[in-house]
């Protein structure tokens, strides 16, 4: 295989490029060692030595490393490594060694996410960003149900709950976030007509459900004239 280019990656390192196609990089010292240089040629037995000892065992430290600072679904791991000049079949191979030893885990990720999210947004906001983010519709479901179970268990109901969960006082996470949203946006418990409309296109927007968001807006006095439609 040609040397077709070394590319300069940082003060230490290079993308090697092979038959014009970037290969993956190295630490200058390692082209070196290995004699690799511009224009001239690495056979394949020798390159895929050179990615089973310094490529690959490098990309597993930097993937571990991530993980250690936060959790990320299979999906943003691999969009970060290709991001790192791994190419997508070292990447492919970095993200099989971690995944067996289960560092990757969407279930818990996304369960985490709920926690962190469900008092200021809507399941359908998080189930949104959880997609994108590259987890499945199964994992979200049955993440979910793991959130709402928790959440009640947590907030004294104590029992499992369906994907609603109730804390003491038997409101869900959702009626407990959509109270957040109001409480933001209306003072005291008295609200005009026309408020009490926009506030429940907000939360409908929001993907909030029509139980929830009725629930929260009948604990709200409608204050003034009817507006005429």
């Amino acid at each position: 295989m040609l040397i077709t280019d070394l590319i300069p990656k940082g003060k230490r390192q290079s993308i090697v490029c092979l038959d014009g196609t970037p290969a993956g990089f190295l630490d200058n010292r390692d082209i070196s060692a290995y004699r690799l240089e511009a224009g001239g040629e690495v056979n394949e037995v020798t390159w895929a030595k050179i990615v089973e000892e310094t490529i690959l065992p490098r990309g597993k430290r930097k993937a571990l490393e991530l993980l250690q600072l936060q959790d990320r679904t299979t999906k943003e791991l691999h969009d970060k490594l290709v991001s790192g000049d791994y190419t997508e079949e070292q990447t492919r191979e970095i993200i099989a060694y971690v995944a067996s030893f289960r560092y990757i885990d969407e279930r818990r990720y996304a369960v985490n996410w709920f926690r962190s999210h469900a008092k200021n947004k809507s399941f359908r906001e998080m189930q949104q960003t959880l997609l994108m983010r590259g987890v499945e519709q199964e994992t979200i479901t049955a993440a979910y149900e793991q959130f709402c179970s928790e959440f009640s268990n947590e907030n004294g109901s104590g029992e499992a709950a369906d994907p609603s969960g109730e804390d003491a006082s038997g409101d869900t996470a959702e009626v407990l976030a959509v109270r957040r949203f109001v409480s933001r946006r209306v003072k005291g418990t008295e609200m005009t007509a026309d408020e009490r409309r926009k506030v429940y296109a907000g939360l409908a927007r929001k993907g909030f459900s029509q139980d929830a968001i009725r629930k929260v807006l009948s604990g709200y006095q409608t204050v003034g004239p009817e507006d005429s439609e």
